[in-house]
């Protein structure tokens, strides 16, 4: 990722989200979840923006559980440009790195997700918080895309 290539968005979840594994040989699946965040533009011309976000790992289970149509997240990320190899064409894309859930988020679907990636040992307390300080997650946050995410 080249130096100063972050961005961070606030939206709106207008489509279906897509979740799936990355299957390599030799690798275990790494689980990603794509999405489309509809975002304002700024100015007297306001246009809504699709901004297509993907996220892998730990954070791609956690945001499919929580996530749904009309959920608002904040994320922030860095930006990609990747060849879409069935379709011969270019993905611009957002790669999530930290999410926050801000409004219509399906914190009881989550709560599964999160006891799935605790018995796995995928999710973690941000530091100095401990699992009851934690009534739900307000936002979560990747170390590497095969690695425990932080929580708070």
């Amino acid at each position: 990722m080249a130096i100063g290539n972050m961005t961070w968005n606030r939206g709106d979840i207008t489509n279906d989200i897509y979740y799936d594994l990355i299957r390599k040989e030799g690798k275990p699946d790494l689980p990603v979840v794509r999405l489309i965040l509809m975002i304002n533009g700024l100015g007297e011309v306001k246009p809504v923006y699709g901004l297509r976000i993907v996220a892998y790992g730990a954070l791609a289970e956690l945001a499919y559980g929580h996530l749904q149509k009309s959920s608002r997240i904040g994320i922030e990320g860095h930006i990609q440009i990747r060849d879409r190899e069935e379709a011969g064409s270019f993905a611009f894309e957002v790669v999530a790195n930290h999410i926050e859930f801000i409004r219509n988020i399906n914190y009881e679907r989550g709560n599964q997700v999160v006891a799935s990636l605790r018995n796995r040992n995928m999710v973690q307390p941000a530091p100095g918080k401990e699992w009851v300080s934690i009534s739900q997650i307000t936002s979560a946050s990747m170390l590497g895309a095969r690695k425990p995410i932080v929580v708070e």
